[in-house]
C-alpha cells in the first residue's frame, strides 16, 4: 500500500484525544490493533490489548478524570508521530495536574490502527508536584492508587511504582545534550564514545549509524536540546539544527539507553 500521508497519521492520532476528552471507552479501544501495547509513561510496564490491560487501563487513569491534550508540535515519518503536547488531567476532586509529555504513535501496517503508544512523561516529577501542593493533592493520590490496585492489580502497580528508580536518571539528560555538543563540534571520535557498539539510528523512519548521523548535518550547523524528560531508561526532548543560510529544522528525538550499562543503544530522530 502506499505511504500515508502526514493528514492521513494525524487524522488517525487525532482519534486518541478526543475519545479520551469524550471519555467513549469502545472507541479509543478500537483505535488499537489487536496486537498493540502502550506504555505510558514509558518505563512503567506495557498495557497490551490482547489481555485485556488496555481495557483495564482506561477504566483505572482515564474514566475517572477529565484530560485535555494541548498539542505543541506534531513531527511524523514514515507511518509514525512524535508528539509535543502539556497533558491537563482533573481529578475527581478537583485536582489539577499539568505534564510535560512527548507522544509517540506507530501505526499498524494496515494503517488504519494504531500498534504502539508510547508516552515520555516523568513520573518522577508528577510525584513531586503532588508531594508538594498539599493534602488535598495528597488525597486525589491516594484515591488514584486505589484506582490502579483494584483493576490492575498489587503486582502491576508496584512494577508501574518501580519506575520512579528503575530509570537513567540526569545522566540521560546530560549524555543527549553532549551528543548535541559532539555534532556542533564536528567531533566524530567524542560522538563515537557516546553510543554503544553497534548503536542504531532512527532518522525520519530510515536507519542510520552515528557517522552517517554526522556526515548528514551540513558543516557549520549547531544542535541544541530543549526540554529533556527522562522516562525510565530512555530521554526524550526537543531539538534544532541551525545551518548557515537555511531555517531552522525543529523536531524531537528520543535517545535510549541499555539498563545494564546506562550507555545509549538507539536514538530516533523524526527529521
Amino acid at each position: 500500500m502506499p505511504p500515508l500521508s502526514r493528514t492521513e497519521i494525524l487524522a488517525l492520532v487525532e482519534r486518541s484525544p478526543a475519545c479520551v476528552a469524550a471519555h467513549d471507552r469502545d472507541g479509543w479501544l478500537a483505535l488499537f490493533s489487536d496486537e498493540a501495547a502502550i506504555e505510558d509513561p514509558v518505563g512503567s510496564p506495557a498495557a497490551p490489548k490482547s489481555t485485556g490491560v488496555l481495557a483495564r487501563f482506561w477504566d483505572a487513569f482515564i474514566a475517572p478524570n477529565q484530560i485535555r491534550f494541548d498539542v505543541r508540535a506534531d513531527h511524523t515519518f514514515a507511518s509514525s508521530t512524535l508528539r509535543d503536547a502539556l497533558i491537563h488531567t482533573t481529578t475527581p476532586s478537583g485536582v489539577s495536574v499539568d505534564v510535560e509529555a512527548y507522544l509517540e504513535y506507530r501505526l499498524a501496517p494496515d494503517g488504519q490502527r494504531v500498534e504502539r503508544m508510547r508516552a515520555f512523561w516523568s513520573l518522577r516529577a508528577m510525584v513531586l508536584f503532588v508531594v508538594k501542593s498539599g493534602p488535598r493533592a495528597w488525597f486525589a493520590m491516594t484515591g488514584l492508587f486505589a484506582n490502579m490496585l483494584r483493576h490492575l492489580g498489587f503486582s502491576w502497580v508496584f512494577r508501574y511504582l518501580a519506575s520512579l528508580w528503575r530509570t537513567v536518571g540526569p545522566r540521560g539528560a546530560e549524555r543527549a545534550h553532549a551528543i548535541a555538543e559532539a555534532l556542533s563540534r564536528r567531533d566524530d571520535a567524542l560522538l563515537a564514545t557516546l553510543f554503544a557498539p553497534g548503536a542504531a539510528i532512527e532518522r525520519a523512519g530510515v536507519l542510520q549509524r552515528p557517522e552517517d548521523l554526522l556526515a548528514s548535518i551540513p558543516e557549520g550547523s549547531t544542535v541544541t536540546i530543549e526540554a529533556p524528560v527522562v522516562a525510565g531508561y530512555h530521554c526524550a526532548f526537543r531539538y534544532s539544527i541551525a545551518s548557515p543560510g537555511a531555517e531552522p529544522t525543529r523536531a524531537i528525538g528520543v535517545l535510549s539507553f541499555d539498563p545494564a550499562s546506562l550507555v545509549p543503544a538507539s536514538l530516533t530522530l523524526s527529521t
